[in-house]
């Protein structure tokens, strides 16, 4: 009984000392997350200004994709036109559908950076 009475003693010290050192980590795990997060806000407060200054440009340029893959579809439903595909409804869907995914993008873009 003895021995089962000082196993319990040893177990409960054990398991003090591991929750002091659980404790201890964690106070200084949260003092030290804390420069790193406002770091880590003005880092993407930087990302974000830097990205808004390329906003014209990338805009420019998904315009620019949606209008070569316009004149792709173009060619490629004009072909399929003359050699009499069955599939040309699908073509001048996918082709309209990439248009519009693009032009979509480039307008919706400046919203999300507001």
């Amino acid at each position: 009984m003895e021995k089962i009475q000082r196993n319990v003693e040893a177990a409960k010290r054990f398991v003090r000392r591991q929750a002091k050192k659980i404790f201890v980590s964690a106070v200084m795990f949260s003092a030290s997350a804390v420069p790193a997060l406002a770091q880590g806000v003005a880092g993407f407060t930087k990302a974000t200004n830097e990205f808004k200054s390329y906003m014209g440009p990338v805009q420019k340029l998904l315009y620019a994709i949606a209008a070569i893959i316009a004149l792709v579809g173009a060619f490629s439903i004009y072909f399929k036109m003359q050699n009499g595909d069955q599939d040309v409804k699908k073509s001048i869907m996918m082709t309209v559908g990439g248009c519009v995914a693009f032009i979509a993008m480039a307008t919706a873009l400046p919203a999300f950076f507001q």
